[in-house]
């Protein structure tokens, strides 16, 4: 079952992602304009190490909504699964004794999609031929309050209802 710890986990391993690559070009960059080549990979793990420390100063943004679709469990499950790797990387998805599925996806949302968010989307049987999605958005803030969840679900919620007309 996907739980709250295993998101900080996912956070903090794509924040450490985009740190190395940041620290990769820096240093890159610096390397060819001083003529010492090569700095790349001590870059990258500076950048990773940055963005670690940092995460630990950063608040998590916690958004949630509830989407009732018309169609079967598996049709809407289907739907749900194809938005969220159109819209991020998929992480996984699982079977739920109630029938429904859980899809888990991390989606970047803000300037360039730079700003990770896991999104999970639990899908279930609702009254008579509809669907209910319950989308759960987390992510982290930092001194500029951009609430991503929230940004993030916006983004879902508004690929589905499009997809599902």
């Amino acid at each position: 079952m996907f739980d709250e710890a295993g998101e900080d986990g996912l956070l903090l391993t794509a924040m450490m992602q985009l740190g190395a690559k940041g620290g990769s070009i820096g240093a890159a960059a610096g390397g060819a304009a001083t003529g010492v080549h090569g700095l790349g990979r001590a870059g990258a793990r500076g950048g990773a190490r940055g963005a670690a420390r940092g995460f630990k100063w950063t608040k998590k943004d916690v958004s949630t909504t509830v989407v009732e679709l018309s169609g079967a469990v598996m049709a809407v499950s289907q739907l749900v699964h194809n938005t969220l790797a159109d819209a991020g990387n998929l992480i996984g998805a699982e079977a739920r004794d109630d029938g429904g599925i859980a899809v888990r996806a991390m989606v970047g949302v803000g300037m360039g999609g730079l700003n990770p968010t896991v999104v999970t989307a639990v899908v279930a049987a609702g009254p008579e031929g509809v669907a209910v999605v319950e989308l759960r958005a987390a992510g982290r803030e930092g001194l500029i309050k951009r609430h991503p969840a929230d940004n993030a679900l916006a983004k879902i919620t508004s690929h589905l209802k499009a997809a599902s007309r």
